[in-house]
């Protein structure tokens, strides 16, 4: 176990950030969402003002011309109120698709897709009055204060210098018409809008790259944590040292398996053993089956003998055979001649014991 009280100094791993995001704790800006629901907004008014001006105007024209309270009965009143909600939903309906997909798109700007259920189960830890008290007195809320204090004064600067640019118009609106009111309260609720956007999305990204600092920050690890989870993902040195010494062992049960198959064991003479087959039908040139050093080329001869196979020494064969030629391999062809002399020796031993 990493000891908590350690310095967290060292970066997250990728797979540390990786179990945080399948956790749905991804860096998040509120500011960019806040950009990105301001921003549909304007699009929505730009493209969509006047078409849905005039729909609320229809809409109440219709819904108030059709109400005849005097002759209202329950029939009439659901065929109404059908309409006036189909009449409704159609006026509202560049709304309810622009402002979700912003809102959509700017969450997936920032993350991507994140699919995570326990960012939507219930943590009893966010209820603990005691956590909520030492959040509020954090650094976070802190920053977070300053952050929207600074918002709010940016904006509301932006918003007073687009009216001041109007201020002599503003006590002409009493003398209006209502359409041109509306129109005149419109476009400047429009060019607020504009110079907020581009305000907004300054502050949004300057957010954004702070949450990704501060998220990277608060998923830090210490030098011992940063060990342990390379042991995990890596393995146990030790265990995987004795998984390398079983393996050694079952490849040399293997290869002692195939010495009684060789057609015969060349030595040097005392420290090396190379056991080589050459099998017609199936290999180009001959290859070496089995080798080893020490008590393991002890045992190779030993098995060589019981299975009446040749144990010729040759000092220079063995040698480079051992260095040069790993087990199933096939000589190389600098080694053919000194091969070929000790196959016509062993076949001509084969051939005088038949005789």
């Amino acid at each position: 176990m990493a000891d908590d009280g350690q310095e967290k100094s060292e970066e997250p791993t990728s797979r540390k950030l990786e179990d945080a995001r399948e956790k749905g704790d991804v860096p998040d800006s509120k500011e960019m969402a806040t950009f990105f629901s301001i921003l549909s907004a304007l699009i929505l008014l730009y493209f969509f003002g006047h078409w849905m001006l005039d729909g609320m105007g229809s809409f109440m024209k219709d819904t108030y011309s059709n109400i005849e309270f005097n002759e209202m009965t329950p029939e009439m009143a659901v065929v109404l109120f059908g309409k006036v909600t189909l009449k409704l939903a159609i006026t509202l309906l560049p709304a309810f698709l622009i402002m979700p997909f912003f809102a959509i798109a700017g969450k997936l700007l920032q993350n991507g897709i994140v699919l995570s259920s326990k960012a939507v189960m219930p943590d009893i830890s966010k209820i603990n009055p005691l956590s909520g008290l030492k959040n509020l007195f954090s650094m976070k809320s802190l920053v977070s204060l300053v952050k929207n204090v600074a918002k709010i004064s940016v904006v509301g600067f932006v918003v007073y210098g687009v009216v001041s640019e109007e201020w002599l118009n503003l006590p002409m609106l009493m003398d209006m018409e209502l359409v041109t009111a509306i129109g005149f309260t419109a476009n400047l609720a429009f060019r607020i809008i504009i110079r907020t956007v581009w305000v907004l999305l300054a502050i949004g990204f300057i957010d954004y790259l702070y949450q990704r600092y501060n998220h990277k920050k608060k998923l830090k690890m210490s030098k011992e944590e940063v060990k342990e989870e390379h042991k995990e993902s890596e393995g146990d040195p030790l265990v995987k040292a004795r998984i390398r010494t079983v393996q050694r062992q079952i490849a040399r049960q293997r290869m002692m398996q195939d010495v009684p198959e060789a057609d015969f064991v060349v030595t040097n003479p005392t420290h090396l053993a190379v056991a080589v087959k050459y099998d017609k039908e199936n290999s180009s040139a001959p290859m070496v089956v089995a080798k080893g050093a020490g008590l393991i080329a002890e045992r190779i001869k030993e098995i060589a003998k019981e299975s009446a196979i040749p144990v010729i020494e040759n000092k220079p064969l063995a040698r480079s055979l051992f260095k040069f030629v790993d087990i199933g391999m096939v000589i190389p062809e600098t080694l053919y001649k000194a091969v070929a002399e000790m196959l016509a020796y062993v076949y001509g031993l084969k051939n005088k014991k038949d005789r």
